[in-house]
């Protein structure tokens, strides 16, 4: 991964006060309505939430462990919420279409690229830390059993 443009593209787009995030559920919300229930009704909380694991990854994207550790625990979580496997591509898609909005002219193809390469793998270490039963539900959701 490109770490380099990962980071340039997100000081891009990071808006204050969690724009981008704010502006990512705005989307997400507008496209993937079904997917709104799961949430609190005010979702500027969890947005805050978002943008710091978004910041977070980042800062240890060369940090395997910590990724690992922190990822499976995330993954975990989710699946107690009943996110499933296509709740994360329809994040990743969300994400940049907030991330290309708001960057305008000024956002690329080759962010798009690390964006959609870097989401992938989050959702995978994610997907990993699913606890066996709730990764046999995903699979046979999205058709993979």
């Amino acid at each position: 991964m490109d770490k380099q443009l990962l980071e340039e593209s997100l000081t891009l787009v990071d808006l204050p006060d969690s724009g981008l995030t704010v502006r990512f559920y705005d989307i997400l919300f507008e496209r993937y309505p079904g997917v709104k229930p799961m949430f609190q009704r005010d979702t500027r909380v969890q947005a805050e939430m978002l943008r710091t694991a978004v910041v977070s990854v980042l800062d240890h994207l060369e940090d395997a462990e910590w990724l690992t550790t922190n990822l499976h625990a995330l993954g975990k979580r989710h699946a107690s919420l009943g996110v499933t496997r296509p709740m994360y591509t329809a994040v990743a898609e969300c994400m940049i279409a907030a991330m290309s909005e708001i960057g305008g002219e000024a956002w690329t193809p080759a962010m798009t690229t690390a964006w959609e390469e870097a989401l992938g793998a989050v959702a995978t270490i994610m997907l990993d830390g699913y606890p066996d039963e709730a990764t046999a539900e995903v699979a046979t959701e999205s058709g993979a059993a």
